[in-house]
């Protein structure tokens, strides 16, 4: 497409390759393909009006055009960008409270005076998926080094999981040192469909160019040689170089050459500086207070920081527009970010320091909103004032509820230093500690968790306690915890405080596991019956006590799903749900599936996805603990296609957000698949890819990859038939492991007696599936005729399981014996289901084996089941349902709480497996199937 011309000089020069980017990257999105577009440089090289072109460009191609500008701040707002990009387009679709839908979570951004909440980036993210679901879109965000990191996490999400989508976001940046800012940028420019460019100094042919725009004449070799040394090519020095002497009427000439001074940041602080003393002290004054206040400061607010009237501002301002120092002049503004450095720099630093200072208790008066006010404080010098502390630690607080994790970090040092009064001190150092914790310093979140254990009054000191442990767990520091358990129960936590139902709660679950070697009796005197469920921290110790009750066989297996049943009833509906209940929630229903309560535990999931998806920011473990939560409850339904697809999510997920556990878990969640399909060798290679500190886990990896000896050690089982009964032990399949150990080991008595203990334990504690696992393994021991014994109960064990991969086994089993028994009939009836179940399942080595079996039995396998509606997920399914109605992709993700990328990838397997092209056909294709279309 040709591009209009006009006969104004081009302020790009030398650019011609960026500006083909630009074009490519527009083409790009016309095809629907979202691209990113990076442009890197010093101050002064020409960003800026790269950026314009292609704000211009777009709009000639009818692209729609979102744009913002990153404000120079030592810690910016939490989402500020976010505000001045999407701003516009919110007003335009009728203001925050027209906002539905996951948007809807980002309405407190756009409410004048709303208090911002957990999910603001989710919400910020869905908008921006919807307005790029209206027609291509260009996002361009100049100065990016200085935005806030949570905006700049919330595009590169956008990018990422809108990859099919008309987005162009184009950035123009230079390097920085803010540890929080720079992953995210680096992320951005990193991403397969970024390019990033670096911008490079103009050559003396380019300088030349620019040289004659400003004179309007060629200049002399030597005079354009001179400039191009002197300003280094930079555009911006190179402008301010020859503006004085154009205006001034003399000649690019070479006699000119000696009215050239060498220009770059240190040059121009002087150059400002003597300009400034031409205009007098009032100007410099005025000068010197917007400096300080920034770009878009109302010239009423630099007026009482320069210590004048309003109307004599006004006339110093327009003197200072005159004298290109300033922009404009209400609000005020300058002509480049560096113009305000090199004013900012003419200030002594001690004084710089007061007048932020001055400027914070101008702003407060004015009410002002308080981050606005924090932004000067964190420049101020520390004065002791008991008002500046409070206000920085609530701000804090408030990042940290917003997931602002890097801005609450700055703004808890800055209080501490201030520093707040001694009884206020614990309550900022847990805040301190809790964002050190989520931007990956544990070791400083340790030592300031301590520092309150060891000072603190008792609610705080007892929080510190319940957050140390959970921060011992994330550097693995079991010395340190076992130590902790000491000071802890002898801080005797039984009360209803949150803190102490907290702490309580660890400790609970600690002892349950064998953890606590010291446990007095109070700490499990709780009558569970009665315990309240008003908050997520009751809930939680409701859950923990249960555990224990377990632990201690104080409770049978249909008391602890009642129980666990309890913990998660009657969530509140009128209201977001706090972090403790979400978590408390999903802890519960992890032991719910454990505990066959499969139903139940689906139910939970599903009622915490909205929850789950406002905390991704502020909370992203508990995104990652629910998807794998629902990632396992699929492959323990035997959906393996479906659970791989969610797989890929939680990993990328989980590797976004630094989630080393997760990963791991990812990990194990794959090698699970492919043990259930058979494929040992790769199955043992990823779980060992897993968390295997867990003893469990690391000890089936070594199973699977052949070295049962070291699954032994690992597993570290009792070996007195007698011994009492462990919480690991009835939580993991601990003993059928070792049974299978010991036999690739040889010694068939030792794998019995494992097996035997297995059984013992599930025919106590369950749960079904459990129990009929166990007996399948039992009867691998047993005469035939036993056999067959122990495997009906298995199948009768197992019959109301949702588990397919576990039916499926326990019927292969039993048809297997029925067979050998010489009932043949009755074999063929129960291995055609066992091959149903496999193919449902994909369990590529069962059914192989299975089909065998069949075969030998006198029956015919059928042939395996791989298009058609029928071979469709429940997931496929439901997106398809969706997608034949007319819900655009973005809808459907949405609905689900789930990337768009993922719905991409269920689509691409409903296209494959009903044999069609497009969404236009799905409806003819579901066809009247009631579980599709129903």
């Amino acid at each position: 497409m040709g591009r209009p011309t006009d006969d104004r000089p081009s302020r790009i020069v030398e650019r011609t390759r960026e500006l083909g980017a630009l074009d490519d990257c527009l083409r790009e999105i016309r095809s629907g393909r979202a691209r990113v577009l990076m442009f890197s440089g010093v101050a002064g090289i020409g960003k800026t009006a790269l950026l314009e072109a292609a704000r211009d460009r777009a709009a000639d191609d009818d692209v729609r055009v979102l744009w913002a500008r990153a404000p120079q701040s030592t810690a910016p707002m939490p989402y500020a960008l976010m505000r001045r990009l999407l701003g516009p387009a919110v007003a335009e679709r009728g203001g925050p409270a027209a906002l539905t839908g996951a948007a809807a979570f980002a309405a407190p951004l756009f409410t004048p005076s709303g208090e911002l909440a957990a999910g603001v980036d989710y919400g910020c993210q869905w908008l921006l998926a919807s307005l790029a679901d209206d027609g291509p879109m260009l996002v361009a965000i100049d100065d990016a080094h200085w935005a806030d990191a949570e905006s700049l996490r919330v595009l590169a999400d956008a990018a990422e999981d809108l990859q099919r989508a008309p987005l162009a976001i184009v950035v123009t940046t230079r390097p920085t040192a803010d540890l929080a800012v720079q992953p995210m940028l680096s992320r951005l420019a990193t991403l397969s469909s970024a390019g990033l460019l670096h911008l490079a100094p103009l050559t003396e042919a380019g300088v030349t160019t620019v040289v004659r725009q400003a004179f309007g004449k060629p200049p002399d070799p030597s005079f354009a040689r001179a400039c191009a040394q002197a300003s280094g090519g930079n555009v911006f020095y190179l402008r301010e170089l020859v503006r004085p002497m154009a205006a001034a009427g003399l000649p690019p000439a070479a006699a000119a050459v000696s009215e050239l001074t060498a220009i770059g940041p240190d040059a121009l602080v002087w150059t400002l500086r003597g300009r400034l003393g031409e205009l007098g002290a009032e100007a410099g004054e005025v000068a010197r207070a917007a400096a300080v206040l920034g770009d878009d400061t109302p010239l009423r607010d630099v007026a009482a920081l320069a210590g004048t009237d309003l109307r004599q501002a006004g006339l110093q301002a327009r003197r200072l527009a005159g004298a290109a120092v300033l922009a404009r002049t209400d609000p005020v503004s300058f002509p480049h970010p560096l113009v305000r450095s090199a004013i900012e720099q003419t200030i002594d630093p001690g004084g710089l320091g007061v007048l932020h200072a001055r400027a914070a208790e101008i702003l407060r008066a004015a009410g002002a909103p308080a981050a606005q006010i924090t932004q000067h404080l964190l420049l101020a010098p520390p004065a002791g004032d008991a008002a500046v502390a409070e206000l920085l630690t609530a701000e804090g607080h408030h990042a940290l509820m917003t997931g602002a994790a890097a801005t609450a970090l700055h703004l808890m040092r800055r209080a501490l230093a201030e520093p707040p009064p001694p009884p206020d001190r614990p309550a900022a150092l847990l805040a301190l500690a809790e964002a050190e914790r989520a931007v990956g310093e544990p070791a400083q979140a340790a030592a300031h968790l301590t520092e309150v254990i060891e000072t603190g009054p008792r609610e705080p000191a007892l929080r510190a306690m319940a957050d140390l442990f959970e921060v011992l767990y994330d550097i693995e520091d079991q010395d340190g915890a076992r130590r902790l358990d000491e000071r802890a129960l002898d801080a005797r936590p039984y009360g209803d405080s949150p803190a102490e139902l907290r702490l309580r709660a660890v400790l609970l679950v600690r002892h349950a596991n064998g953890l606590v070697t010291r446990a007095p009796a109070a700490l499990a005197d709780l009558d569970v019956d009665r315990l309240p469920t008003d908050s997520g921290e009751h809930r939680r110790l409701l859950l923990s006590a249960a555990i224990q009750l377990r632990a201690a066989g104080a409770c049978t297996a249909e008391q602890f799903v009642t129980y666990l049943r309890r913990s998660v009833r009657d969530l509140p509906a009128d209201r977001p749900l706090t972090y403790w209940e979400v978590l408390a929630a999903l802890n519960s229903a992890a032991f719910l599936a454990a505990a066959e309560a499969m139903t139940d535990a689906d139910a939970v999931l599903e009622r915490l996805r909205p929850d789950v998806a406002r905390l991704r920011g502020v909370a992203p473990d508990v995104q990652a603990e629910w998807t794998q939560r629902t990632v396992l409850n699929t492959l323990r339904r035997g959906r393996f296609e479906e659970a791989g697809a969610r797989l890929g999510e939680a990993a990328e997920f989980a590797a976004r957000h630094g989630l080393v556990v997760y990963t791991a878990l990812a990990a194990y969640a794959r090698g699970w698949i492919e043990l259930e399909r058979g494929n040992y060798a790769e199955a043992g290679r990823l779980v060992l890819d897993g968390p295997v500190e867990e003893g469990i886990a690391g000890a089936l990896g070594e199973l699977l990859s052949g070295r049962p000896k070291e699954a032994l050690r690992l597993l570290d089982l009792p070996t007195d038939p007698a011994a009492p009964v462990g919480e690991r032990e009835i939580e993991f399949e601990s003993h059928l492991v070792a049974s299978h150990a010991w036999e690739l080991l040889g010694d068939r008595d030792a794998a019995l007696r494992a097996a035997d203990r297995e059984l013992a334990i599930r025919r106590r504690h369950g749960p079904s599936f459990r129990l009929a696992l166990a007996l399948r393994r039992r009867a691998s021991f047993a005469p035939a005729r036993t056999a067959l014994e122990l495997l009906d109960e298995a199948a009768e064990a197992c019959a109301g399981t949702p588990r397919l991969p576990v039916l499926a086994r326990v019927h292969a089993a039993r048809g297997s014996a029925m067979r050998r028994a010489g009932q043949l009939r009755a074999a063929r009836t129960e291995l055609a289901v066992a091959l149903d179940l496999a193919d449902r399942s994909g369990l590529t080595r069962l059914r192989e084996r299975v089909a065998g079996e069949l075969r030998a039995s006198g029956g015919r396998p059928r042939r395996t089941r791989v298009t058609g509606v029928g071979s469709l997920t429940d997931g496929q399914a439901a997106v398809a349902r969706l997608a034949a109605s007319g819900c655009t992709n973005r809808e459907i993700a949405e609905k689900f709480y789930v990337t768009i990328k993922t719905v991409e990838t269920h689509l691409a397997a409903v296209y494959r497996k009903l044999e069609v092209s497009g969404r236009e056909h799905l409806a003819a294709a579901l066809g009247d199937d009631p579980q599709i279309s129903g």
